[in-house]
């Protein structure tokens, strides 16, 4: 009877040490799924430079959110800094130089993006990584909240009524918007870029932005003709009275 005892005691033990090793492998395979997650979807992570950004990033077209702190001129730059998904205080902050994609800017349109993009939440699609900045898509939600955020009137604002269309849509891409009101231009995609469906039909966009400009004659060129044709008005007015002014000093 003992000998029977002893059996079953050693076998309950048996198997709560076996139990304990089941839940001590569970566990140590859901912590490593959690880390390759965490390692994938970078929740904590805030890309202030280039190469921060992990290329399957890329890849996967992921969707990134951040506040435009600033313009630079000079290389045509949204300087982004970059929210994570799970923001902790102990983590650095810093601005992501974004470049927007397929686009040159006129002065126009930095004064444009400096009026209204600053100090807006964004969103950028990355497309492309170079040492200094990064090419993405760039993409404005509730246009209507900016406009009335930096009291904006749109019923008297001409370049606001050209962007904002009858159809509401969650986000306004800022690039087709800045080509459609002659603020930038079309500029040379890489082929390896347009061999992507999403990237060639934004480039198409791009495209007839351009062509809307052109047929409704808006931008930069166009108020410079205009500009030229009243100066040299003036200029003709001025030689005028210049050769009227001496005939009356001649007659006299």
């Amino acid at each position: 009877m003992d000998t029977l005892k002893k059996g079953f005691d050693s076998y309950g033990n048996f198997m709560d040490q076996e139990i304990v090793a089941v839940q001590l492998g569970c566990y140590s395979v859901a912590l490593l799924g959690l880390t390759a997650a965490i390692r994938k979807v970078r929740p904590f992570s805030r890309f202030k430079r280039p190469k921060d950004i992990p290329a399957h990033f890329i890849s996967e077209k992921k969707s990134l959110t951040g506040c435009v702190k600033r313009i630079d001129p000079f290389a045509q730059l949204l300087m982004i800094e970059h929210k994570p998904l799970i923001s902790l205080p102990v983590i650095t902050k810093g601005e992501l130089p974004i470049k927007i994609l397929g686009v040159k800017l006129s002065s126009l349109g930095i004064s444009w993006l400096q009026t209204v993009i600053v100090n807006s939440e964004v969103s950028f699609i990355p497309v492309k990584k170079d040492k200094d900045f990064v090419q993405c898509e760039v993409l404005l939600p509730n246009i209507k909240s900016v406009v009335e955020k930096n009291i904006i009137e749109k019923k008297k604002n001409i370049i606001l009524k050209k962007i904002l269309t009858k159809k509401e849509e969650p986000f306004v891409n800022v690039g087709e918007c800045l080509v459609k009101i002659g603020f930038a231009e079309t500029v040379p995609i890489e082929k390896s870029i347009l061999n992507d469906t999403q990237h060639a039909h934004y480039y198409k966009s791009l495209h007839s932005a351009e062509l809307y400009a052109l047929k409704k004659k808006l931008g930069l060129k166009y108020y410079s003709n205009i500009l030229k044709s009243i100066l040299e008005m003036l200029l003709m007015k001025l030689v005028n009275y210049t050769k009227d002014l001496s005939l009356k000093k001649l007659m006299r």
